[in-house]
């Protein structure tokens, strides 16, 4: 996903050797698009190596974590444009580039300003960064809006709220595009590191389907993906998961599938082997293909769950 502000016009005013150690500390507060990636391992399977199957639930995780993770790379497009940019004006608290014409989109404006906050011993704890844009004569609207807290943004605590409400509103905005604001969440603190984006404004956005997607990543590669994906076998349905897996790729998912009318079947659990073929399933509704249609359903073995 590109934002209207892919082509942001601070690269013009780029001056990379004119930023000084206290520009540095502001531009540390920035997040990285790597520290905010979703990371679900590869499953690797075949559909004829499956005794009970494939558990294409877990499978469609590893996509639905890429199109967070594009949704969330584009979003910090706009941020990276900050970086190694030398400030237009400079206070001993904040930093402002621009304004100064968007050169991808003639007419319309841009500004930015970043700011921080002390604590009582004069030590920085709290920065906010806003990017705006208009057409004049109107007036500006916020794109984006981050706040962060922590001295640099590798081990915070921060937020990125992407107004795509007003890209619509002043026509920047891509077809594809939600018409409402994204958000990420994000938790670089401790052990495990947390991203949610949460979608549950609208309908959709990034190829996603609305909802409050929420990940844990633990330094040995083990953690937790709450998510949500169409059921392709019953259109207008959502699958809705909590999974839990191994660094190599074996894990353990609770889910239940939602429909209109508020129908709702769940919660079935299953686990599966590094292969994503399922050892294990206790199916009440028989969602799981290897049930043959028979409920209540119970397979394989719950010893042979990883988790």
């Amino acid at each position: 996903m590109r934002s209207g502000l892919s082509a942001f016009a601070l690269a013009a005013v780029c001056a990379c050797g004119n930023l000084s150690n206290e520009d540095l500390a502001f531009l540390e507060a920035l997040p990285q698009k790597d520290q905010l990636h979703v990371a679900v391992p590869v499953a690797g399977t075949s559909q004829n190596l499956c005794t009970l199957g494939a558990a294409d639930v877990w499978t469609s995780a590893k996509s639905t974590g890429d199109d967070i993770n594009a949704g969330v790379e584009g979003i910090l497009a706009l941020v990276d444009q900050i970086r190694a940019v030398t400030p237009t004006t400079r206070d001993t608290d904040s930093r402002a580039w621009g304004p100064f014409p968007d050169s991808s989109h003639p007419g319309y404006i841009v500004q930015v300003t970043m700011s921080r906050e002390l604590d009582a011993q004069g030590v920085p704890w709290r920065w906010i960064y806003d990017i705006e844009e208009r057409k004049p004569p109107a007036d500006f609207l916020p794109i984006l809006e981050g706040e962060f807290f922590g001295a640099q943004a590798r081990d915070g605590i921060g937020r990125i709220t992407l107004h795509f409400e007003n890209t619509t509103a002043l026509g920047i905005n891509k077809p594809t595009d939600p018409t409402f604001p994204a958000q990420v969440l994000y938790d670089l603190s401790s052990d495990p590191h947390t991203v949610a984006l949460d979608l549950t404004n609208g309908v959709t956005g990034f190829g996603l389907v609305g909802f409050y997607y929420g990940y844990a990543g633990y330094a040995d590669g083990h953690g937790r993906f709450d998510y949500t994906f169409p059921d392709q076998q019953s259109p207008g349905c959502n699958v809705q998961v909590t999974a839990y897996f191994t660094a190599q790729g074996a894990g353990r998912a609770t889910f239940t599938v939602h429909c209109p009318l508020g129908l709702s079947f769940g919660p079935v659990t299953q686990c599966w082997d590094v292969s994503a073929c399922i050892v294990y399933a206790d199916d009440p509704f028989a969602l799981t293909p290897a049930c043959g249609g028979v409920k209540p359903c119970l397979l394989g073995a719950q010893s042979s769950c990883a988790l």
